[in-house]
C-alpha cells in the first residue's frame, strides 16, 4: 500500500531508527530502493538485510579479523599485501555508480568485495596459519576493512567509524583506498558492529 497517514500506513522512521540503529535503515533505503523510484518497505525485509549483510557479512568479517589481529599480533606492522585479495576490490566500479547516482549499486559492489574478502578468510584459514603467512593474510585483511571503512562511510558512517576505532587509524579519503598503506595497526576489538535481530 502506499504510505499514508490518512489511511494510517505511515512509517515512523524515529522509532524505527529506535529499533534497528540509524545505519541499518540507511542502508536498507538505499540498498533496496534506487534513488528518484518508488519501491517497497517492510520491516522483516530490514530485518532480513540486517541480519544477513551487515551482521553476518560485514560484522562477522570484521569480528573475525580483529580478533585473530589482536591475539596474534597486538601491533601488526606493514607487510606485503596478497593481490589474492586486493585485485578484487573494484574502486572505479564503484565511484561510477556514486557519480551517476545509482547507490544501490555502488552498495552491491562494495559487498561483492565483503564477500571476497569472507571467501578469502574462508579459504586461507588464518587461523590455521603462522608466522610470516599469518602475517600476510591479517594485514590483507586489515587494509581490506580500512578500505571498506571509507567505502562505506557515505551510507553507513557511524560503522564505518566504528571500524575505524578498532583498527585504530583516521578514517582516510577515497585517495586511500589503496593497499599497503598503514604502516601500522594496533587492533583493539570493540563491540560487534550489529546485532542480529529475530
Amino acid at each position: 500500500k502506499k504510505i499514508s497517514k490518512s489511511l494510517g500506513t505511515a512509517i515512523d522512521p524515529i522509532a524505527i531508527v529506535d529499533t534497528y540503529g540509524v545505519d541499518a535503515l540507511r542502508y536498507f533505503l538505499i540498498r533496496e530502493i534506487p534513488l528518484w523510484q518508488d519501491g517497497d518497505y517492510s520491516e522483516q525485509a530490514l530485518k532480513n538485510r540486517l541480519n544477513n549483510e551487515l551482521n553476518n557479512d560485514l560484522g562477522n568479517l570484521a569480528s573475525r579479523v580483529l580478533t585473530l589481529t589482536e591475539k596474534h599480533f597486538p601491533t601488526l606492522k606493514k607487510v606485503s599485501v596478497d593481490t589474492v585479495l586486493s585485485k578484487q576490490f573494484n574502486l572505479e566500479a564503484i565511484k561510477k555508480h556514486i557519480n551517476s547516482f545509482d547507490l544501490h549499486f555502488a552498495l552491491s559492489e562494495i559487498w561483492k568485495f565483503v564477500h571476497a574478502a569472507n571467501k578469502y578468510v574462508n579459504e586461507q584459514k588464518p587461523w590455521e596459519s603462522k608466522g610470516e603467512v599469518l602475517q600476510k593474510q591479517l594485514y590483507t585483511l586489515l587494509e581490506s576493512l580500512r578500505i571498506l571503512s571509507i567505502v562505506l562511510y557515505p551510507f553507513i558512517p557511524s560503522t564505518a567509524e566504528k571500524i575505524n576505532q578498532q583498527l585504530g587509524v583516521k578514517l582516510g579519503t577515497f585517495k586511500d583506498c589503496t593497499f599497503g598503506k598503514t604502516a601500522a595497526y594496533k587492533v583493539k576489538k570493540g563491540a560487534n558492529l550489529f546485532t542480529k535481530v529475530s
